[in-house]
């Protein structure tokens, strides 16, 4: 069996990026083997490695393809990650919402990262109706909510109507079998992000930005009244 070259590059989950890392374990996974076309076969090898720069594990498989007798050297075809490799980030103010909400969206990332995009729709109108249910209570109809949202000046029309595409693709999700693309998905994710981000963290991050001027208006020396000619 080949060794694990120590030179190799893996995508770190921590890190987000390619980096450097140690092998720790490495080893045939049985019953792996194939026939190809030709003489062509394929195996799989497990391979558990630390990144050099956060010092987090990896592991992963690697399937790799042996041409034959005399073909040439076998090479590595793909290479799976387990768990799976993020789809999508998480934004960096995450861990500043709730406990509730990150509980909620933990799992709709989850789902995006394991391709699990009727259950990632339905997840992020549950997400939103939870928002709006705690913002103004349960008003009804989803419509109604919304318009109520607007009417309360907590949401602009422009958002207004961002929610209710997410809400209305969430739904066919729930009730017609609807499965968003990646593109799509990935679009009901910036809806949904920029709606958690204006309603629980900018409101926090623009106190914080007041504060801050307060104490700049209180340590700025007033101007010297003008001398009279």
């Amino acid at each position: 069996m080949q060794l694990p070259d120590p030179t190799r590059r893996f995508i770190c989950r921590t890190c987000q990026r390619e980096t450097g890392h140690w092998p720790i374990a490495h080893g045939p996974v049985k019953g792996s083997e194939k026939l190809l076309l030709g003489q062509e076969t394929s195996s799989q090898i497990f391979q558990v490695v630390q990144c050099r720069d956060c010092k987090s594990t990896t592991y992963c498989l690697d399937t790799r393809v042996h041409p034959g007798h005399m073909m040439g050297d076998s090479y590595v075809e793909r290479t799976d990650y387990f768990p799976p490799l993020q789809v999508r980030t998480r934004p960096d103010w995450f861990s500043q919402l709730p406990e509730g909400y990150q509980s909620i969206l933990a799992e709709v990332y989850q789902a995006i990262d394991n391709s699990l995009f009727f259950l990632a729709s339905t997840g992020t109108r549950t997400a939103v109706d939870q928002l709006i249910v705690e913002k103004i209570g349960d008003a009804g109809r989803f419509e109604d909510k919304i318009i109520e949202l607007v009417e309360r000046k907590i949401i602009d029309n422009t958002q207004g109507e961002m929610l209710l595409a997410l809400i209305n693709a969430g739904s066919a999700s729930a009730h017609r079998s609807y499965k968003p693309d990646s593109e799509t998905i990935n679009h009901m994710m910036d809806i949904l992000e920029a709606i958690f981000y204006s309603l629980l963290i900018e409101p926090d991050k623009r106190k914080d930005l007041e504060r801050k001027a307060a104490e700049i208006r209180k340590s700025t020396p007033p101007r010297k009244p003008a001398r009279e000619s």
